[in-house]
């Protein structure tokens, strides 16, 4: 981690020219150094668990080497390398370098809407490289089950070209209304898993679904992922903690996102939980392409270029079939928040309140 007066001698125009710089390479835009640090095959590659400021841990022919980027790159480890990624490194003066990347087959990275000291709010962030399969990880019980994360964490997969499950943890306390929540999901065709660590149940089914596969363990905090992890892997290694008393929040004990190695071919990179994700940086245009549900109903709207936000209820087919309960009440609900940050409008309700539920429909039509 980077000293605070280090990272303040950032605050500069030419930090933040040279932090553009690594986010093009981190995400493969063409220009000389890439062409030359990024490459498609190697004889030998070690693959990045862990990366810290300025190195990274790398498992390398069946051992753990710390490695830094070789100089010429000029820029930090971690705004270049991250878990998952295949680098190809070699001894220099009795340090591992890493000489170069292969080629990736996919980034997962996301928007921080919340800021830090270390962060600003907005920025771009990485999360991990090569990802086969994504569990986005939920709880029935501290912290509860939010459909609208699992939402969002649904778009930032799929606009990743990345295959993902629902994993519901603690299922030993779901409730009526957390299955009718992840009926919905299964009714979209998502495969959803039921866990309990605690008691031991699923995680043979989970481990069916990870075998032979980079898999990334993503949500909020405090709901399991490190628990999930420690039963896959068979020990306790992995520090896990628990969800606050006042919050209900879970507190952040994963602080790095870590890769694990638990069978041949098969592994599990543990990410640091999450108390808001942000898409406000998607095309208002393409929201509804993340919502299959809308699709049988959005082409019959009055207008073309219908965004089933603030058309009238009468041009909106996609409106009335929420309301005829069609489609899922919740979900739109979700889309009404998505599309309020993407357009930076403060509330939705008014808009919401022209949806009739499914009930008051059958009511006015006897």
């Amino acid at each position: 981690m980077p000293h605070y007066n280090a990272y303040d001698s950032f605050k500069t125009k030419k930090s933040i020219e040279k932090k553009q710089r690594a986010k093009e390479r981190a995400f493969g835009k063409k220009n000389e150094t890439v062409d030359n640090f990024v490459i498609d095959s190697c004889n030998k590659y070690g693959v990045v668990i862990e990366v810290r400021y300025d190195d990274a841990y790398i498992l390398y022919d069946g051992e753990i080497v710390l490695a830094k980027l070789r100089k010429d790159i000029n820029l930090v480890c971690n705004q270049v390398v991250f878990p998952g990624d295949k680098v190809d490194i070699e001894m220099v003066n009795d340090t591992y370098t890493i000489n170069h990347l292969l080629t990736r087959t996919s980034i997962l990275s996301r928007t921080k809407k919340d800021s830090t000291r270390l962060n600003d709010g907005g920025s771009t962030k990485n999360i991990a490289a090569n990802v086969d399969l994504a569990v986005i990880v939920v709880a029935a019980k501290e912290p509860p089950l939010h459909p609208k994360f699992i939402d969002r964490y649904l778009m930032i997969l799929q606009n990743s070209n990345i295959p993902a499950i629902i994993c519901l943890n603690k299922c030993d306390l779901k409730t009526a209304e957390d299955e009718k929540i992840l009926s919905t999901y299964r009714d979209l065709g998502i495969y959803v898993i039921e866990t309990s660590t605690y008691n031991n149940i699923g995680i043979d089914d989970l481990k069916a679904q990870l075998i032979n596969k980079q898999a990334i363990f993503v949500g909020n905090s405090g709901v399991g992922k490190s628990s999930l992890t420690n039963a896959i892997m068979g020990d306790d290694e992995i520090r896990t903690g628990h969800v606050s008393d006042k919050s209900k929040r879970g507190r952040h004990t994963t602080t790095t996102s870590k890769y694990y190695v638990w069978d041949d071919n098969s592994s599990i990179i543990d990410t640091p939980g999450i108390r808001s994700l942000d898409v406000s940086t998607f095309n208002p245009n393409e929201i509804q392409d993340y919502f299959p549900e809308f699709e049988n109903w959005r082409d019959k709207c009055k207008y073309n270029d219908c965004l089933h936000f603030n058309e009238p209820y009468d041009s909106c087919i996609v409106k009335q079939g929420v309301a005829s309960g069609l489609i899922s009440l919740d979900r739109y609900e979700s889309y009404l928040r998505i599309m309020c940050d993407v357009l930076n409008v403060k509330d939705y309700s008014e808009i919401f309140d022209t949806i009739k539920k499914p009930e008051e429909v059958k009511k006015k039509s006897k």
